[in-house]
């Protein structure tokens, strides 16, 4: 019975594994394209926040996943959120746009 548990407890690894990595490559992805946006929107308008519809529009990411990703930008010094209006983010103005 042990010799085919093993193998299975290490295909069940390998597939862990595996799928916490296309995640960890997808987010990163992904947040360097809504960073880019961030960047490039920044710099041609006025507005000062955007929004995660604008965000998600521009970027063809859901909403869902935008508002995971940009607090994920926040804890990482990028991105700064809007206090008074739930789900806007602007450039943290210490962040290094590319």
């Amino acid at each position: 019975m042990l010799d085919k548990l093993i193998p299975g407890l290490v295909v069940a690894a390998i597939i862990a594994v595996i799928g916490a990595t296309w995640k960890w490559v997808r987010d990163r992805r992904d947040c360097k394209t809504i960073f880019k946006f961030m960047c490039k929107s920044s710099r041609a308008t006025t507005w000062t926040f955007r929004a995660k519809e604008a965000i998600s529009a521009n970027t063809k990411i859901s909403k869902e996943r935008v508002v995971v990703l940009c607090d994920k930008l926040c804890r990482q010094g990028k991105l700064l959120r809007n206090e008074k209006e739930k789900d806007s983010w602007r450039l943290d103005p210490t962040a290094k746009c590319p």
